[in-house]
């Protein structure tokens, strides 16, 4: 498409409204910001092409889904102008705005203007204009500052011993008269003290506790809460598992006390949480009814702590979080160790029975030999033919790679335009909404599931992507393998630092009988290399 010509102006009229903005003391309403954009480029002849609109986005970042379908039509020479209430309602990140009305948009021939804010980037001299930047820097202060208020706020119900948390841990619930004090749930406090009974009674570990809970159809913690809030719950109400057993077994709450502070953002520009040391958190005791004792708190935690010793022959378990089953997925587990007939097992098998799994049974001493042998005949290779070794591993990447790359490309290819498929929909969806053809109620439903969607689509494209740039430094990740393993002058013996130093995983096939003779196929996954070879 040919771009328009720059005495006539085809408008991109962009309004953006956010959570942080309905604490501001002026009215930026999207119809508010829509009614000065209409009337503004009426009385300067402007073409408005269309309306974009991001209800709900914050200005920290240009993620929305609007302002990226405007950045699409100004590629496609659609409009060549953007036109804003305020410099506040494009963006509150200074750097960034200041990229675009500085760079950005005059290197592709956009005239923006910023009404409120007298910015117009048709005037001479713009770049003199000191107001800009200190404009852009004051927008950015505010949901900074909003931010270190909403924080400090938190810090000091927290310090005062109010509950700050979004949902109640299960076994209590939210008082009716005070929303920061815990109290008692009576229909779900049982199961809770039933949970540490089993851990410091009857000697049981995670799994069988979450086992026995799924076994007697006793709702989970995410299930319930959902039946409460009255969503819809899509997983298996009844199904329980160890992560879910395990913090709730590490938390303090059940001892009437409050902790908070263990996470925060890093910034108010970023999603990312960091995990705060100790030392900061907040922590204050006895601020409700507790639903265990401390005598039982420390009897389940004795009991679990002795399960994680070795056993009396000295056994230790050096395969642990590295054996995966080539069936379900998930890890095979030991079973009987005694020090003499130890063996795996499918966890799933185990757990769930012949129906879900097949068993995937190996022994031991001879999963240990099959490896060991693995390990040396791959250091008597690096240390004596490195070279050949590394050209070896990148070359069968690249030849595999090549169908798969392509394949890995398709897929991208796929996704990228499922998601711009979800932005126009999302802004189809948006544009009834407006027109009254979408209940409120509708839209939001509607568009969260895009939303959910988007999210799932982006992670898996992230995941394709890393896959892609992990292949393209095939060399050198061959280079860094071989240096882990150089680390050895020989393996006589594995241990769990050889291990985990260098393989990721090891997936472990059924045994299957073949004219009275057994096989069963043990393929190893090293780190940075990924499978090289397999038994």
């Amino acid at each position: 498409m040919s771009y328009i010509e720059q005495s006539k102006y085809t408008a991109a009229c962009y309004c953006r409204l956010s959570k942080d903005d309905e604490q501001d003391g002026t009215s930026v309403s999207i119809e508010t910001q829509k009614r000065v954009l209409e009337d503004y480029c009426k009385a300067n002849n402007f073409t408005v092409y269309n309306y974009y609109c991001d209800d709900g986005f914050t200005g920290t970042n240009f993620d929305r889904p609007s302002f990226k379908k405007m950045m699409s039509d100004i590629d496609e020479g659609i409009v060549n102008a953007v036109i804003v209430k305020d410099l506040s309602r494009f963006g509150r990140n200074y750097i960034e705005v200041g990229k675009y009305v500085e760079e950005i948009f005059p290197d592709m021939g956009i005239r923006f203007i910023a009404i409120g804010d007298d910015v117009d980037t048709n005037k001479d001299n713009l770049d003199l204009d000191l107001m800009i930047p200190m404009k852009n820097i004051f927008n950015q202060y505010y949901p900074a500052d909003c931010s270190r208020k909403t924080r400090q706020a938190f810090v000091t119900k927290a310090k005062r011993g109010e509950f700050i948390g979004s949902q109640a841990p299960y076994g209590y619930k939210k008082s009716a008269e005070d929303k920061h004090i815990l109290v008692i749930d009576e229909e779900t406090a049982p199961t809770v003290k039933w949970i540490f009974e089993m851990a410091a009674y009857q000697g049981y570990g995670y799994n069988k506790i979450a086992r026995v809970l799924t076994e007697r159809k006793i709702i989970t913690p995410a299930a319930y809460q959902a039946k409460r809030s009255g969503r819809s719950y899509e997983k298996d109400p009844y199904e329980w598992n160890l992560g879910t057993v395990f913090k709730m077994m590490e938390n303090t709450a059940y001892l009437g006390h409050l902790t908070s502070g263990k996470r925060r953002k890093i910034s108010f520009k970023s999603k990312r949480i960091k995990k705060m040391p100790q030392e900061k958190w907040i922590v204050n005791e006895n601020m409700h009814e507790p639903l265990i004792s401390e005598k039982l708190w420390e009897d389940a935690h004795i009991r679990l702590a002795s399960r994680k010793r070795t056993s009396k022959s000295g056994f230790v378990n050096i395969f642990a979080g590295l054996l995966k089953c080539d069936k379900c997925g998930y890890a095979l587990g030991i079973a009987n160790a005694n020090g003499k007939d130890n063996y795996y097992i499918c966890n799933t098998y185990k757990k769930k029975g012949k129906d879900r799994c097949s068993s995937h049974y190996i022994r031991y001493d001879e999963l240990y030999d099959k490896v060991l042998k693995d390990i040396q005949d791959i250091l008597y290779i690096i240390r004596n033919h490195r070279d050949t070794f590394i050209e070896l591993v990148a070359s069968k990447k690249n030849a595999a790679g090549d169908e798969e790359r392509q394949l890995i490309c398709n897929e991208i290819e796929d996704l990228e335009s499922r998601i711009g498929t979800l932005d126009k929909k999302f802004d189809m969806l948006y544009a009834d909404r407006l027109d009254g053809l979408l209940s409120d109620k509708k839209f939001k439903e509607i568009s969260s599931k895009c939303e959910a969607e988007q999210e799932e689509l982006n992670e898996r494209l992230e995941q394709l992507k890393c896959q892609i740039k992990e292949d393209n430094e095939s060399v050198f990740n061959a280079e860094r393998f071989a240096d882990e393993v150089s680390r050895y002058e020989s393996v006589e013996e594995l241990d769990k630092e050889i291990l985990n130093r260098l393989i990721d995983k090891i997936v472990v096939g059924d045994r299957v009988q073949n004219d009275g003779k057994v096989t069963q196929k043990i393929t190893i996954y090293y780190r940075f290399v990924g499978q090289f070879g397999g038994k």
